[in-house]
């Protein structure tokens, strides 16, 4: 039996791909508003040989661009996630809120985290906006046991290693100046923090040697990101978005982040949580 053919009108035809195109937008738009800015995905590293199966890796969460202004759904999950993950470190890298208003739930949101033996933050360029300074925001995380790196090095030592973590100021509302030269620089590895992944660009002016790994934020994927493709990225990303950084300098990290700026939406590009494990200690080849 043949089967009939659909018969439309042009009017009919207009309202047809008028009502699809509507369809697709508001799921496009429910996307971005209400499910990627909530859909927590966490990003997994491992560095170092895996082969030492008897030690344990230190484990290190790096929080970027929380941008908070209250404590929602998200924030709970990612609160959940950092304790399951038990970390040595947490590292804050930058534009932990948008507005000084953020400060009171980022109070309660820092009061939250679970236990970890180093804390370490430095400063973006939203907290700069938000009218802090170094010795506020210092002044600010002391309570909750984060010591705040301003172009300046921490060192530890874990698994008979010794790991040396340099935080260095926003690239773009800060001042990044050169380490100084330490003496008994004899870290086995060497982390640097950098908000701006721009500012991997210039690490030759502030190191005198490449360090082991940058972990960097910022862009937040390019935050409006359709099919993984970003319209745009904020300035001091240089020509970073999201993931791993090999070529032509020193490996690098680009976080996602957790918030949103400018705009409460995202997509193709989901809240990222980085849970980083270092096995330190190599073995001899």
């Amino acid at each position: 039996m043949a089967i009939p053919r659909l018969q439309l009108s042009r009017r009919q035809w207009i309202q047809a791909a008028t009502a699809t195109t509507c369809g697709v937008a508001g799921g496009l738009l429910a996307e971005s508003f209400v499910v990627a800015p909530q859909s927590l995905s966490q990003t997994h590293l491992h560095i170092g040989t895996s082969s030492l199966s008897d030690e344990r890796s230190l484990r290190i969460v790096q929080l970027s661009d929380l941008h908070l202004r209250d404590i929602g759904q998200l924030e709970i999950q990612l609160l959940a996630a950092v304790t399951a993950a038990q970390p040595d470190v947490i590292l804050l890298t930058g534009d932990t809120i948008s507005h000084k208003n953020g400060m009171q739930p980022l109070s309660e949101f820092l009061e939250k985290l679970p236990p970890a033996s180093h804390r370490l933050a430095i400063m973006g360029n939203w907290e700069y906006n938000a009218g802090l300074t170094p010795s506020s925001f210092r002044k600010f995380l002391s309570p909750f046991g984060f010591q705040v790196l301003m172009n300046e090095s921490y060192r530890f030592e874990y698994d008979a290693s010794v790991l040396q973590i340099t935080g260095f100021d926003d690239l773009l509302a800060g001042q990044p100046k050169p380490l100084r030269a330490e003496k008994n620089d004899d870290a086995d590895q060497h982390l640097v923090l950098a908000h701006c992944p721009g500012t991997r660009d210039i690490f030759q002016k502030l190191l005198t040697d490449p360090p082991s790994l940058i972990l960097s934020g910022h862009t937040h994927g390019g935050q409006i990101a359709p099919c993984g493709f970003p319209l745009i990225t904020p300035q001091g990303s240089g020509s970073y978005v999201s993931g791993w950084y090999c070529d032509n300098g020193p490996p690098m990290y680009v976080s996602r982040g957790i918030g949103t700026s400018l705009l409460p939406l995202r997509l193709g590009s989901p809240p990222e949580l980085v849970v980083l494990d270092w096995q330190l200690r190599q073995l001899d080849s």
